[in-house]
């Protein structure tokens, strides 16, 4: 009788254990996450560079990951593709290079040093800017693994960042990507336009970014804000 408990009670503690997951990205993402993280990738029909285009995926969109990968050998160099699923429901391939499965999608609080290791020791010298959208991979004693292209960078890069520096928030996310575009528009009144209609997009109320957008002072040809100053 005393057997059988122990085995019903070893049972019960193993379900228990499967069931709350034992990964190392900590309940980050579930494992079929792929996050992009480059703007307008190509979703194609089939694994080739001349595969017929089917959409367009954003920066910091999340698919579902769905388990197969193929390599294309047709072109000048080999290029890996992934099967993935959009939200509306649309299959296709698209390049692994962009996409980071069991990850999930975060845009960058504030100015944040990037370090090769999680560890304070192992500052790279670089840091992701405030609004650059990446993907987290694994959290290990306060840092945070990352993929993702820094503003000053010129192509994707990998590291550490401390877990303090992301918000995850889907709506941080998208003023993120459009604020940052909006920010590289050189002619001002353009520029302004474009921030004036993030501000004024209810779907985009409560983003932690909206406070530091630089606003067009009456009467003024600047826009000024606390943060930025473009003259």
């Amino acid at each position: 009788m005393k057997k059988n408990n122990l085995f019903i009670f070893t049972l019960i503690i193993s379900i228990g254990f499967s069931c709350s997951g034992g990964g190392s990205n900590n309940g980050l993402s579930d494992n079929n996450n792929a996050v992009c993280i480059w703007d307008n990738v190509s979703l194609k029909e089939s694994p080739e560079e001349s595969g017929k285009w089917l959409s367009s995926i954003s920066i910091g969109e999340t698919t579902t990951y769905l388990d197969k990968s193929k390599e294309d050998k047709s072109g000048k160099k080999r290029i890996t593709y992934i099967n993935v699923k959009l939200k509306d429901g649309k299959e296709g391939w698209v390049q692994s290079d962009f996409v980071i499965v069991n990850s999930k999608a975060a845009a960058i609080i504030e100015n944040s040093e990037m370090y090769s290791r999680p560890d304070l020791l192992n500052k790279t010298g670089k840091s992701f800017s405030k609004m650059d959208i990446i993907a987290v991979k694994s959290e290990k004693d306060g840092f945070i693994e990352v993929a993702g292209k820094r503003k000053d960078g010129k192509w994707i890069e990998m590291g550490w960042l401390k877990s303090k520096s992301v918000t995850y928030s889907d709506v941080d996310i998208a003023v993120a990507k459009f604020a940052s575009k909006a920010l590289e528009i050189s002619d001002l009144n353009k520029r302004y336009e474009a921030i004036n209609e993030i501000l004024n997009n209810s779907d985009f109320s409560g983003s932690i970014f909206l406070s530091s957008l630089p606003k067009k002072e009456i009467g003024k040809e600047e826009i000024v804000s606390d943060t930025v100053k473009v003259e």
